[in-house]
């Protein structure tokens, strides 16, 4: 009976610790569409000696599981994505981070269910995490403008679609910038430049070269002035400082932008750095318009 026991003990104890751990976590429950979803999956090995996670001809070894509502399941933008193969040590935890906007057809409003899977096949077997959830919304449009890309740029001569919108992310309410292609809709970027105070809105302008500079208050007395290109890059923010009046953001006749009533100061808000700065290289392919 004892040695049952001890069997059985030995049994149960070689079942446990011959797994894969896995978790995924992303940064906050609540995006604005377009908006990059990094998600961050932790894959420890217990199985008690090295591994190597790898792709097979009938299965890749890092995906994940994308439900919406009623269970729908969100596709992957290429059924070919691959990562290269990884050792990961007996007892060794490995991290990876990606936006699954570039992974998988996320283009529309709703909640979401993510899990992330990993295929091992020296277990032939899944392990899955446990699910986390997110909200994607559109949110609330404060200003839109079309401009075309000068000559002597890439792609000189197209539209793009420069846009300003608000989202709340718990307790904040955020401003977004978002530059679409109008001829063929392609999002170029959606990405957050800082807090918006209520009852005071944006300021935006354009230079002689298209770009956009957006002048918007991020606390007392105190703005932030940030650029995008017509690419959809982001092209740095500065801080300024207003004391007595609300400062300008003003067009010259030359084409140049100046701030009137402000003071420049030397350092950048820290919270109105994005958080990811998306590059015109990271968009998917085709992505689609709203």
């Amino acid at each position: 009976m004892k040695y049952l026991r001890l069997l059985l003990f030995l049994c149960l104890a070689t079942a446990a610790h011959a797994q894969i751990t896995v978790s995924c976590s992303l940064k906050q429950r609540f995006y604005l569409l377009y908006e990059p979803v990094i998600a961050t999956v932790n894959v420890t090995n217990l199985t008690g000696r090295d591994i190597t996670l790898s792709d097979t001809p009938q299965y890749q070894w890092f995906g994940f599981r994308i439900t919406g509502e009623g269970d729908r399941m969100i596709p992957p933008r290429s059924v070919n994505y691959h990562l290269p193969p990884v050792t990961v040590k007996a007892g060794e935890t490995i991290k990876r981070s990606v936006n699954l906007n570039e992974l998988y057809e996320m283009g529309e409003s709703g909640t979401f269910r993510v899990q992330s899977s990993i295929y091992f096949d020296g277990l032939d077997k899944f392990f899955v995490s446990r699910p986390t959830h997110m909200d994607v919304s559109e949110g609330h449009l404060i200003w839109r403008k079309v401009a075309g890309i000068p000559e002597g740029q890439p792609a000189a001569g197209q539209m793009r679609v420069f846009s300003l919108l608000s989202h709340e992310v718990g307790e904040s309410n955020n401003l977004y910038v978002r530059v679409e292609g109008q001829e063929d809709g392609m999002v170029y970027c959606t990405f957050p430049i800082g807090r918006l105070l209520d009852n005071v809105p944006p300021q935006a302008e354009f230079d002689s070269n298209d770009n956009l500079y957006v002048l918007h208050l991020i606390g007392m007395r105190s703005y932030v002035l940030t650029k995008v290109s017509p690419a959809g890059e982001f092209g740095g923010q500065t801080n300024y400082s207003a004391p007595k009046t609300r400062p300008t953001l003003r067009r010259t006749a030359e084409g140049a932008l100046q701030i009137i009533g402000g003071k420049r100061e030397g350092s950048v808000a820290v919270n109105s750095i994005p958080a990811v700065i998306p590059k015109i290289s990271d968009r998917p392919p085709g992505f689609p318009k709203n």
